[in-house]
């Protein structure tokens, strides 16, 4: 998490990434994967197939710098993943797509709620 003021308040919902200001430019990487919680660090991650050799795939949770203002909310009984106006953008296990691309935390002024030293940061997010 970046800083207090973006800090989750409530202990029963997981933390998350939160970018300090839009991206001035937009990167075109994408990354597919299920919204979920990272269990060892309670911090919402998107979990994401990675090949490891040929025919064989792992998850590996990435943990998303969201754009300005996001948040994670209970939304009709169910964890979601709020936009900057209120919005749900999606909820836990929702399959989504991100736009955006990796990029090391101190470059974009955040600390990472996963402790990683890498982070995706978001442009676009669509469920799919």
């Amino acid at each position: 998490m970046n800083s207090d003021e973006n800090r989750n308040r409530d202990p029963a919902l997981p933390g998350l990434t939160v970018q300090l200001k839009v991206p001035t430019v937009a990167m075109q990487a994408g990354l597919s994967g299920t919204l979920e919680i990272d269990d060892s660090t309670n911090c919402l991650v998107v979990r994401s197939p990675i090949s490891t050799a040929p025919g064989i795939d792992s998850l590996v949770d990435i943990d998303v710098a969201w754009p300005p203002g996001w948040s994670v909310a209970l939304r009709d009984g169910a964890l979601a993943l709020v936009d900057a106006t209120g919005q749900v953008a999606c909820r836990l296990g929702d399959e989504i797509t991100v736009g955006g691309g990796f990029i090391e935390p101190s470059r974009i002024g955040i600390v990472s709620c996963t402790g990683k030293g890498g982070v995706f940061e978001a442009y676009e997010l669509t469920r799919t």
